[in-house]
Parts: structure tokens; C-alpha cells; sequence
């Protein structure tokens, strides 16, 4: 294992000014040499997606993405590299009114954020008296796969420019990467976290740090209004099955790259230090009981029947052409000629269709909440409950029940989730 250890900062982390002092001292405290990987500035991957859908705003849009960035650091307005980031946007953008529909220029106006923010925080930082270099991810190395779900750890690490990461602290831009054909591709929304994870497992780093705006993983979303207590340590299985069930702040793609790695993922506020959550090793413990509660509205359960025989190439051949077609299956579990599945509604008619390539027969249920139990060998009834699915590390219900938040409450209450 390297010395190496990778600090991963989002955007929720350069909202303002006095952001840049505190990475500052994050970096300063590390436990090894620091590789800093980078998301775009707060709001500024929304305000690119409308572009792509607007692009005829273009001048308006630069002009605001030229003053956002030199709130933090002035002198970055000058900087070359800066400078050809924003021209070649322009440009991107200018081409997208005449191409609306160019996936690859799409992709590398999204990718112009995390451009923008390498070069914002090597400069602000180089300010400071730090040895910082921005490093663009396409230009490290990093293999998007062609789905976007995920970084092709294979490729990458054969690609992977190593020269570029020896001299001074790199801040390489997150989020994406260039196929196998060389073209920009990138990840699904809150992919850098991936991005940092994929370069630890490649690095075989000390460990990696996902700093948020929140102190660790918390026991119930914070969207639900709920105050909960931050989980310490979830082990991989735990925390993969948290973030499918959409109950994280980060995705499942982040967590499979380091499983069986030993390499530890901390994740902590950058302005709290009350509190921190590590994923790590499974380890088993009796009786641990549920860690956390995780709601998401709008999904439908899938019952499909296969034949007995056919159940292991008819689930082989589903799930590579749902990964094909990036579709979330939240839960999924197979026995004697059935396949039962969660996924969003939005999703539905992708896999409608998906199913009729393959010919099966399904039955489905209306739209409802998915509510999901994490920890192990959970057993409970909840009321209202249309269909269930039990994991190894999670039991997930879906419910008509209406006073969602109320639901919440009344469990994190039964399980001892709150302060």
C-alpha cells in the first residue's frame, strides 16, 4: 500500500470564498501525500446541463462562469489554461446550436466544470504556498465506461499517466473521463466520488476522504427533516446496500471499486469535525440490528416469471442489458422460477421493453415509497406493506402509506435512530 491519499472535494465544498482555507487546512492535515480530486463549483453542473439544452445562451453563461470562479481567486481570470477552458466552451456551446443533439459535445460542455474548478482551486491554492497542479481527467487516463456508470478500472490503470502525478499535490478535475475511442464521456451525477475511488483502488492509495458538507453518513436522509445520528462504520455490504436504496451521500459505483482492498472511505464534513462515518470491511457482529432507514418515492416492484430452468441465463442476460441501458435496479432477488425487482417509474418503459427483447412474462405494481431497512437479518412488519424484497443487508418494503415523513419518524423512533 502507497502513501498516497486521495481527497476528494464536491461541490457542496466551493460554495463561497472562505471554502478555500478550510481545504487548505484539510490538505495540510493529511496523512500522506495528498491527491486532490475535484467536482465543478456549486451549481455550476446545473447551470451547464440547462446550456446544453439552451446553448443559444451562451455568451451570458460564460461571462457569469468567468465571475464565478474569480470570486476565489482573482488572478485565475489570467491563467491560461483558464482562459482555454472558457474559449473552447464558447465554442462547444455555438456548435450545440447548430448540433443540439451532438452527444460528444454535450459531454464536453458538462466536463468544462470540473475543468474550471482544477484550474480555480490549483490557483487559489498556489496562493497559499502549496505546490498545486491541475491535471484534466481525460488527460490522466481515466477510462469512462460507454454506459457512464462507472470507470474502467482495467483500462485506466493501463492508461493511467503516472508521470503527471509525481511532482506536487495534483488537483485533477472528477466527474469524467474519454471513452476508448478518445472522446469525453461522463459519469452519472456525483460520479467524482467514484472518480476518487477508482484512483485509490488504481494507486492502491492509504485511503481515500469524501469531504461533504454533512459530518458522515446520517442515519435518515436529511431531506426528510429528521435529525439522526451519524453512522461511525458501515462495512461494504451495509453501505452498498444504503446507497442503492438512494439512503447516501454517495453512490454504490464508489463503494465497489474498494471493496477487498483494505483501503478505508472516510467520509466528513470539511467545516465539522464532530463526527465522521468509515466504510470498510464487512465485520460480523450479533444482533447489530437496523443502522439506517432510507424512503424513496416513485418506484415499482417487477414479479417475473421464468422458467425453472432458465432462471440463471434469463437473470444473466437481464442484468446486462439493464447495465447496458444504465437503469437503476434498486433490489433484486431470484428463486425458483421468479425474478423480483424495485426500480424507478421513470425507468419503466426502458424495462418493459428490455424484458419483451428477452421474452418473459411480468406482472408489476402501481407506482408507490420504497422503504428500506438497513443491517442484517432484519425481521419486521410495517403497515401498508404491497411487496418486499429481504437482502443479505437490507430488507426493502414498498408502501401506499401516504404521511411518508411520519413513517420515518415513527421507525427511527422503534430502531433508536435519533440523538
Amino acid at each position: 500500500m502507497s502513501d498516497l491519499v486521495i481527497h476528494k472535494f464536491g461541490g457542496s465544498c466551493l460554495r463561497i470564498p472562505g471554502d478555500i482555507i478550510k481545504i487548505e487546512q484539510r490538505i495540510l492535515e493529511s496523512l500522506g501525500k495528498p491527491i486532490v480530486v475535484v467536482s465543478a463549483l456549486w451549481g455550476v453542473t446545473d447551470r451547464l446541463l440547462r446550456a446544453t439544452r439552451e446553448p443559444w445562451q451562451w455568451s451570458g453563461l460564460v461571462n457569469d462562469l468567468r465571475r464565478q470562479h474569480s470570486r476565489f481567486i482573482p488572478q485565475v481570470v489570467q491563467e491560461p489554461l483558464f482562459k482555454e477552458v472558457l474559449k473552447v466552451l464558447a465554442e462547444d456551446l455555438l456548435s450545440l446550436c447548430h448540433e443540439p443533439m451532438n452527444e460528444a459535445v454535450k459531454a464536453a460542455v458538462l466536463a468544462s466544470g470540473e475543468r474550471l474548478a482544477s484550474i480555480t482551486l490549483s490557483t487559489a491554492l498556489r496562493e497559499k504556498g502549496l505546490d498545486c497542479k491541475p491535471i484534466a481527467a481525460d488527460e490522466l487516463g481515466i477510462i469512462i465506461a460507454e454506459n457512464g456508470a462507472a470507470i474502467n478500472i482495467e483500462a485506466t490503470s493501463e492508461l493511467l499517466n503516472l508521470e503527471k502525478l509525481k511532482e506536487g499535490i495534483p488537483v485533477i478535475s472528477g466527474w469524467f473521463g474519454k471513452n476508448t475511442k478518445g472522446e469525453i464521456k461522463v459519469l452519472d451525477r456525483g460520479g467524482s466520488d467514484l472518480s476518487a475511488a477508482a484512483l485509490a483502488k488504481i494507486l492502491d492509495a492509504k485511503q481515500v476522504i469524501l469531504w461533504k458538507d454533512v459530518p458522515g453518513v446520517l442515519s435518515i436522509s436529511p431531506r426528510w427533516g429528521i435529525e439522526s445520528n451519524t453512522i461511525p462504520y458501515l462495512g461494504h455490504e451495509e453501505a452498498l446496500a444504503l446507497a442503492r436504496a438512494g439512503g447516501i451521500i454517495l453512490h454504490a459505483s464508489c463503494i465497489e471499486p474498494l471493496k477487498g482492498t483494505g483501503i478505508p472511505c472516510i467520509i466528513r464534513s470539511l467545516h465539522d469535525d464532530s463526527a465522521r462515518t468509515m466504510i470498510g470491511p464487512d465485520m460480523e457482529t450479533k444482533n447489530k440490528g437496523v443502522s439506517a432507514i432510507s424512503c424513496v418515492p416513485g418506484m415499482i416492484h417487477y414479479s417475473i416469471n421464468v422458467d425453472g430452468h432458465r432462471i440463471a441465463s434469463t437473470l444473466d442476460s437481464l442484468l446486462n442489458l439493464l447495465k447496458g441501458e444504465a437503469v437503476k435496479v434498486w433490489s433484486l432477488s431470484a428463486g425458483e422460477g421468479h425474478i423480483a425487482m424495485f426500480i424507478p417509474s421513470s425507468m419503466a418503459n426502458v424495462l418493459e421493453k428490455t424484458m419483451e427483447s428477452i421474452e418473459v412474462k411480468w406482472q408489476k405494481s402501481e407506482t408507490a415509497s420504497l422503504i428500506s431497512l438497513i443491517g442484517r437479518s432484519i425481521e419486521i412488519e410495517i403497515e401498508n406493506t404491497l411487496h418486499y424484497i429481504q437482502e443479505e443487508c437490507a430488507l426493502h418494503m414498498l408502501t401506499d402509506e401516504e404521511d411518508l415523513r411520519g413513517l420515518m419518524l415513527r421507525l427511527s423512533k422503534k430502531f433508536k435512530l435519533l440523538p
